[in-house]
């Protein structure tokens, strides 16, 4: 028999994998700085994806770790979770909030968001930046997942409203207030906080598909 978990264990989860973002001054500062002798206010483009390398494999751990205490003492995620065949409606939704999020990275880059991070870069630095967001994405949909789940207990039921994503506006979207260290980014900060609420949508929408919401979440922020 599977014993009750207490909303707050979900919640702590999804907080802990916003706080494995912070992993980056750990590399920044320790890794790159007093050992590898970087300085992140010079880094060089090749640096910069020895940087991406770096946080890819910290993240990584820190992922495989969280999931596998949250599968052995909470039995969440479920492996193979089967729902409802998505509807139209569920797809036409979905479809808005990718869309939604294509016009914010527009936005932000003037073109599409792939394009723009390609300019400039080798191949090898195009793609350990690209993982390093990809890593990224998964951190974001943890963020989610555990955050959705928190509240859905607190409550006894399961919710349409986006709590997961709120969550991830209030903690990764409220940090890109500050997060390059250049003084309050009022933009960035605002349109990270839209995407993680569009992104909470999306999860719903396509019924907690674990594997479906990583890949468009991933696609909106990353195409």
């Amino acid at each position: 028999m599977v014993r009750e978990v207490k909303w707050t264990k979900y919640l702590w989860l999804s907080l802990l994998s916003f706080g494995a973002f912070m992993l980056e001054y750990l590399s920044i500062f320790v890794i790159e700085g007093i050992f590898l002798r970087m300085d992140i206010q010079n880094y060089t483009t090749h640096q910069r994806s020895i940087h991406c390398i770096i946080m890819i494999f910290m993240w990584a751990f820190f992922i495989g770790a969280l999931l596998l205490f949250s599968r052995k003492y909470y039995y969440f995620p479920v492996r193979g979770d089967k729902r409802d065949k998505l509807s139209l409606k569920n797809w036409i939704v979905t479809l808005v909030c990718f869309i939604g999020c294509k016009i914010i990275t527009f936005i932000d880059w003037h073109t599409l968001k792939v394009v723009g991070e390609a300019q400039g870069k080798t191949v090898f630095q195009f793609c350990a930046q690209y993982l390093y967001y990809m890593f990224e994405v998964m951190l974001v949909v943890l963020i989610i997942i555990y955050g959705q789940k928190a509240i859905e207990t607190l409550l006894k039921k399961e919710s349409s409203i986006p709590f997961g994503g709120i969550i991830l506006a209030v903690t990764w979207g409220g940090f890109h207030f500050v997060s390059r260290g250049a003084g309050l980014e009022i933009w960035n900060g605002i349109s990270t906080m839209i995407f993680s609420v569009l992104s909470g949508v999306m999860y719903l929408q396509l019924n907690r598909k674990y594997l479906y919401s990583y890949l468009f979440i991933a696609m909106g922020y990353l195409l």
